[in-house]
This record gives structure tokens, C-alpha cells and sequence, in this order.
């Protein structure tokens, strides 16, 4: 059981709020897990009532999707608690519908669009924090712009931090059908697009800012959770497990 338990954390680990680029697991909005045999049931909350039911749907419907990967999970229900749309997200993504079908008179289509918008700011975010350090390191913008893939995964000294944010962007950057081979420019635009030297001090105030925008919004999303939920992490102790 406790590796069924484990398991199904694991996954939930995997899952990030979309706008935040932090798993949902690290921001504390899974509140417990029930596992009855092949059935998994998610219970999980957000900081205010009135969060955005996109956003609300796109982490539900991650969450039952990487769940589902499990080998031995052949249903998974999602329970969102105190949210303004609870019942329509809990029955759309528990039954498999979309957006569009949870929310007939709010959306005119599915969430490509949005998704696509907050992978852009994810891996303007994730490049931001690699360049930061190799620029605090003293390395040149033009030493930065001419490393390629090989050089940055195998760039001495590095700490195991900087190694996982390395990972991180690389993943978000395969999402956007960029290449990883060895000789590949380590840094491009997310639209594939070199980044042009004389570019290169605007490039790094537009994603700054939207790196910092991503930081502010988590750490006042933590608490407002905190403040309506009370410490974090002290309601996933609760979780029920049943065989």
C-alpha cells in the first residue's frame, strides 16, 4: 500500500499549477489521496474560492492524467473542495469531459491556448534563473550566448541546483520542438530564434520580469492558502488510505 501511496505522490509531484511553474504538491494544494484497489480519489484545494476555473481545470485534469499512468489506476476522481465551480470540475475531469463541455457558456474551445501561453512564461522563467547565474559568475553575454547544449549540461563546478534548473529548461524547451543536440545553441528564444548579442540586455529585462511576476504571484498564492487553510502541508498528514 505504501508503495501504491508513493507512487500516486510521485505523479502528483509531476504536476504543476500551470500560472506558478510549482508543483501542486510543494504549493500544498493536495490535501489527501484515497486509494480503494484500482480507484484513486484526489482531494485537493486552491488559496481562494474564486481562483480561475481554467486554471482550476488544467491542474484537475493533470492530476487524473498522470495518475492514470499507473499501471494498476483504472479510475481517478477528482475532489476539488471550497472552489466556485467544485461541481463542475469534479464531474467534468472525473468523466474525462473537456473545458468545453464542463463550461459551455464560458469558453469557445479547449485550453491549448492558455496552456501554450503560461509554457512560454515557464520557459522564459526557468532560462532566466540559468542565465542569472552564469552572468553572476562573471561569464560574459557573449561566452553565454555562444555556449551550446553539451557545454551548459557539462559546465564545470556547476551545483546540483543549477544541474536541476539546467534539466527543467532543457524539458520546457523539447515541448517547443527545439532540439537538444550536442551542438545546438544552449540558449534560444522560445519560438526557436536566436538571441541577437545587441538584443541581449532587453531580452533579459523581459524575462526577468516575468520571472519575478511567476515568484510574486506563488509566494501570494502561499498565503492566502496559508491564511485560509492554516500551515501548510499539516492537512496532507490526513490523507485516507483504504485497500
Amino acid at each position: 500500500m505504501m508503495r501504491q501511496q508513493d507512487e500516486v505522490y510521485a505523479k502528483l509531484a509531476a504536476v504543476y499549477d500551470p500560472e506558478l511553474d510549482e508543483p501542486v504538491t510543494d504549493m500544498g494544494f493536495i490535501e489527501g489521496v484515497r486509494i480503494d484497489g484500482p480507484e484513486v480519489t484526489v482531494y485537493f484545494r486552491l488559496p481562494t474560492y474564486w481562483c480561475s476555473p481554467n486554471f482550476a481545470f488544467i491542474m484537475a485534469e493533470d492530476i487524473r492524467n498522470r495518475i492514470m499512468e499507473l499501471p494498476w489506476v483504472n479510475d481517478v476522481r477528482i475532489q476539488l473542495k471550497d472552489h466556485c465551480a467544485s461541481d463542475e470540475i469534479n464531474e467534468g475531469v472525473s468523466k474525462g469531459k473537456s473545458f468545453f463541455e464542463s463550461f459551455p457558456s464560458m469558453s469557445n474551445g479547449g485550453l491549448d491556448e492558455i496552456r501554450h501561453t503560461f509554457r512560454v512564461k515557464t520557459y522564459k522563467s526557468r532560462q532566466e534563473r540559468i542565465l542569472r547565474h552564469f552572468i553572476q559568475s562573471g561569464l560574459s553575454h557573449t561566452a553565454i550566448l555562444n555556449l551550446t547544449v553539451a557545454e551548459l549540461s557539462n559546465y564545470p563546478g556547476l551545483e546540483q541546483d543549477t544541474h536541476s534548473l539546467i534539466e527543467g529548461y532543457f524539458a520546457v524547451r523539447s515541448e517547443f520542438g527545439h532540439t537538444l543536440k550536442p551542438g545546438d545553441t544552449a540558449f534560444v528564444r522560445y519560438d526557436g530564434q536566436l538571441i541577437q548579442p545587441e538584443d541581449f540586455s532587453n531580452y533579459l529585462l523581459e524575462i526577468r520580469r516575468t520571472r519575478m511576476s511567476m515568484e510574486f504571484n506563488s509566494n501570494y498564492c502561499r498565503g492566502l492558502l496559508q491564511t485560509r487553510y492554516g500551515e501548510p502541508g499539516k492537512e496532507n498528514e490526513t490523507e485516507v488510505i483504504k485497500q
